[in-house]
């Protein structure tokens, strides 16, 4: 489907993208996002930790919180989600700028109710955020998933924006030193452990993940 008014890229829109595909890989790469909302004309902002299949992106919280009492009436939001990749750092003060990848989606909200699904959910967002977790961890009992409020955001539209290569260097502007340097996570080595043993999937996450983000 193409982009409307309201996600179309229009500065630098060379950067964009519509590509599902390109959409659920930076999801996949993530863990937060930005859901912004509006409520009687004053706009919010809220980072919320996420879970996402190919069609939805699943947030949690307290079922007293703003948000929730907003996305439970069936509003429209907006969720941002960036990925940082290097500096880049140009001659002139004006070029400079950032490689990145970012994602804004527009969807409808719909409450997860079923006690089942939500525990499903969780499982699945333990285990994204570090998998093979959910054998090992305490999954939420009843109580516990009556005391958190489930919603899917249905991913009604979209954009993404990309910006990769070295800075925009024009003509003879000296011996200034120009390029980009490589922005990525890195996770250390686990510590505040309960036991002296750190399960292998632990340290497995920890090395492939730094070798996967330092290429």
């Amino acid at each position: 489907m193409p982009p409307s008014d309201i996600s179309k890229v229009k500065r630098h829109a060379e950067r964009a993208s519509y590509e599902k595909e390109e959409l659920e890989s930076i999801m996949d790469n993530g863990y937060v996002c930005q859901v912004g909302f509006q409520i009687s004309g004053q706009p919010f902002i809220i980072p919320m930790m996420y879970y996402n299949d190919s069609d939805f992106i699943y947030i949690h919280g307290s079922p007293g919180a703003r948000i929730i009492n907003h996305l439970r009436e069936g509003n429209r939001v907006v969720i941002a989600i960036l990925e940082i990749n290097g500096l880049v750092l140009a001659k002139r003060l004006a070029n400079n700028s950032m490689n990145y990848r970012s994602a804004i989606i527009y969807g409808n909200a719909e409450e997860v109710d079923a006690k089942n699904e939500k525990y499903e959910m969780f499982k699945r967002w333990i285990d994204k955020m570090m998998p093979g977790r959910s054998f090992e961890t305490l999954l939420p009992s009843d109580q516990e998933l009556k005391g958190v409020s489930v919603f899917r955001v249905k991913i009604e539209e979209f954009s993404v924006k990309i910006r990769r290569g070295g800075p925009i260097d024009e003509g003879n502007e000296g011996e200034i030193w120009s390029g980009v340097i490589p922005f990525f996570v890195e996770f250390g080595q686990p510590k505040y452990s309960s036991t002296q043993f750190i399960p292998q999937y632990v340290t497995k996450f920890v090395e492939q993940n730094n070798s996967r983000n330092r290429k």
